[in-house]
């Protein structure tokens, strides 16, 4: 691992909530995607400071949702992941309180959810299902090495 804490830090909450055993029956690659992006990635800061990552039952994904939210809502603009399998097809949702470019629609709660972490009701979001399965943060602004 890298001498970064905050990603020692991050692998170690992904071992805890059980991201590699999860992973490994929804069919995604937790080395590629997650283990091999998370180390090779230059940045100093965590991208993911404000988020928590949790795999949260769903009433229609039997095996539930890994899902990494916002604890608290602090700027403008928010983004939330979330990966499931779900009638044998992989999903990784990216959304966003804010439109983006290759959105593929948008999503309300509704008011009674339980399915989703409570942080990220009462919003309307932007979202996207990516076909890279890599968090999002850790890429989106160059940060990988070559």
């Amino acid at each position: 691992m890298d001498d970064k804490s905050w990603i020692s830090k991050t692998f170690e909450r992904w071992v805890e909530i059980g991201v590699p055993e999860f992973f490994a029956k929804i069919g995604i690659a937790f080395e590629s995607n997650f283990l091999h992006t998370l180390q090779n990635c230059t940045i100093s800061e965590d991208p993911y400071s404000n988020f928590k990552w949790a795999i949260i039952p769903h009433s229609a994904i039997p095996g539930g949702v890994l899902h990494c939210f916002p604890i608290k809502i602090k700027q403008s603009k928010i983004t939330w992941e979330e990966w499931f399998l779900m009638d044998g097809e992989i999903h990784h949702h990216i959304l966003s309180n804010q439109p983006f470019e290759n959105e593929e629609g948008i999503w309300t709660p509704d008011a009674d959810d339980q399915d989703h972490p409570i942080e990220d009701l009462g919003r309307t979001w932007h979202y996207q299902n990516s076909s890279d399965l890599r968090p999002s943060l850790l890429i989106s602004k160059g940060h990988l090495l070559p």
